[in-house]
């Protein structure tokens, strides 16, 4: 569904937000927390976000997407992190379109040096604002916000 775990802990931390997810997060943290390295995430935490499967209906509750540092799924994947580094950066957000209802993507940080491909957005019928500010270089992505733009999804660069 999701190309890029990273992409999906920004989905589950939306859905945490909500009170999904996070008790089972938070008890696995907690048992394996003390034997994690700083800075570097806890396998048994990505194992479980990255076997998760998140049904149809709880993706369609999602309207708002914004990846930060802070997000409660990277607060559980590991025992100390500051969000500084680019241990989950993202590089695709190929699967957004699963966010059938999703009006705003506004990513605060989290997207990779390298930036990514915008494409996918154009799957999102209900969008409405985009930050587009992180990564957008490219003839690729400047056809996205033309499109996106021709359909009045405000863009933020």
């Amino acid at each position: 569904m999701f190309k890029d775990l990273h992409f999906k802990l920004s989905v589950i931390s939306a859905l945490m937000e909500e009170g999904h997810y996070v008790e089972e997060a938070e008890a696995l943290s907690a048992k394996h927390a003390k034997s994690a390295k700083p800075y570097k995430a806890i396998k048994q935490v990505m194992a479980y976000f990255e076997k998760l499967e998140i049904p149809a209906e709880l993706l369609a509750t999602i309207t708002s997407l914004s990846p930060d540092g802070g997000d409660l799924a990277y607060q559980h994947a590991t025992s100390v992190w500051d969000g500084e580094d680019d241990l989950f950066d993202i590089t695709s957000i190929e699967g957004i379109e699963h966010l059938v209802n999703l009006e705003a993507f506004t990513p605060i940080a989290m997207i990779g040096e390298d930036g990514i491909d915008y494409t996918p957005l154009l799957g999102c019928k209900k969008l409405k604002r985009v930050d587009m500010s992180f990564g957008k270089e490219g003839p690729k992505n400047e056809a996205v916000m033309v499109e996106l733009e021709r359909r009045g999804v405000e863009i933020e660069t």
